[in-house]
């Protein structure tokens, strides 16, 4: 079992939330405040959140340094792993990330044999999941891997390399349960790469991993949580936190395997130099909202990414606002979108795979806070592979 990591002195820090303190000892990478800050969950699981700032999904993030760090990510990862190579992306907040990571790869080793999936917590109609399994700590803890392709179900079947992509690892036993429910499927796996940006584990997990496993990650340590009173934790999570709808049959194909990076069929976004936009992903559809604030940046627009999320947490450090949503999916669970004012945005634009009441509830949102401001919803369907 080995660590793969960039080199920094240790330090530690502290982080009081009005749930718990954290306390973060850093062995590798740049510091915290470079990549992440933190908030309070509104979930008697897990007090704690991890806020990203390189992500795109709670805090406004620049194509440029979302792109950047799936870059890093990707490059950590050996060139020569035992073929086919089969990438897993974790729903539903590293679905862009995943997705990323392997276009990196893909980039830099063309000639590797690979394929790409995700979970998902929405239902592929006429797709029967190969696997499922449960994240414990989550608001949303059942994941489904689905497939639709039968090439890819071959390749799967044949891999011998599973890389499963997380945005942030506290204690690895998400990357396990994944692992271990790939199991059935995948009965040629002799390798294990887990991947994600921050990584408190301590690399503790990678013993309980079935096959030889190393971990990747742009900044790595350790976590210490430390809960307040449980009484002044009185969150309960919202019926339907944890159901599942239905993803609309143009929908995006990464819920059931890709063999390369996914393009949606969509109008062209134009805007003026200078313009700042705000691109918005709706959930797991994520990875396109980068792609348009990336159109965005090269027409010379100030683009920045977020999204709409299932993730319950409380205003205050990271978070500076929070606005509430309808799951267009159909699930009943509760959305909520974060920070929308923070990159102070001319112009707002969801990314999405089907058209509910998204757009309206952003107009709301952002005249909550006092400003009104213009919102595009672009509707983003796709094809099945050629």
């Amino acid at each position: 079992m080995t660590d793969q990591t960039i080199e920094a002195k240790s330090r530690t820090n502290h982080v009081a939330l009005p749930t718990g303190t954290l306390v973060l000892t850093i062995d590798h990478g740049p510091e915290i405040s470079e990549l992440c800050d933190f908030a309070a969950r509104a979930n008697p699981k897990r007090g704690f959140l991890v806020v990203s700032k390189v992500l795109g999904r709670h805090v406004p993030a620049r194509p440029v340094h979302i792109r950047a760090t799936m870059d890093a990510i990707a490059a950590t990862l050996s060139a020569d792993l035992p073929q086919p190579v089969v990438f897993l992306g974790m729903a539903e907040t590293a679905t862009a990330l995943g997705q990323g990571v392997y276009a990196a790869f893909q980039a830099r080793n063309p000639s590797v044999s690979s394929a790409y999936l995700q979970t998902s917590r929405q239902k592929v109609r006429g797709t029967d999941p190969i696997t499922k399994f449960e994240e414990g700590h989550s608001h949303a803890t059942s994941h489904l891997v689905q497939i639709a392709d039968p090439a890819i179900i071959r390749k799967v079947k044949d891999a011998r390399t599973l890389v499963v992509i997380d945005d942030e690892c506290s204690t690895g036993n998400t990357f396990v349960s994944a692992v271990r429910s790939m199991l059935g499927v995948m009965k040629e796996l002799r390798q294990i790469e887990t991947c994600c940006i921050t990584d408190w584990s301590g690399g503790d997990y990678l013993a309980d991993m079935p096959y030889p496993a190393r971990r990747h990650s742009i900044l790595s340590g350790w976590m210490e949580w430390h809960a307040s009173n449980p009484a002044e934790q009185s969150h309960q999570l919202p019926e339907g936190s944890n159901g599942a709808g239905i993803a609309p049959s143009t929908g995006m194909r990464s819920r059931c395997g890709l063999h390369a990076p996914e393009a949606a069929d969509r109008v062209h976004v134009h805007c003026q130099p200078g313009e700042r936009i705000l691109v918005l992903g709706d959930g797991e559809h994520s990875y396109e909202a980068l792609r348009i604030a990336e159109e965005i940046e090269a027409q010379g627009g100030i683009a920045a990414v977020q999204s709409i999320t299932r993730t319950p947490a409380m205003v205050g450090h990271a978070m500076r606002s929070r606005s509430t949503f309808t799951d267009a999916y159909g699930s009943g669970a509760p959305t909520f979108l974060y920070n929308i004012l923070a990159h102070d945005p001319d112009r707002v634009i969801i990314a999405a795979e089907l058209v509910g009441n998204q757009a309206a509830e952003a107009a709301r949102a952002m005249q909550e806070l006092g400003r009104n401001v213009p919102v595009q919803i672009v509707l983003c369907q796709y094809r099945d592979e050629e």
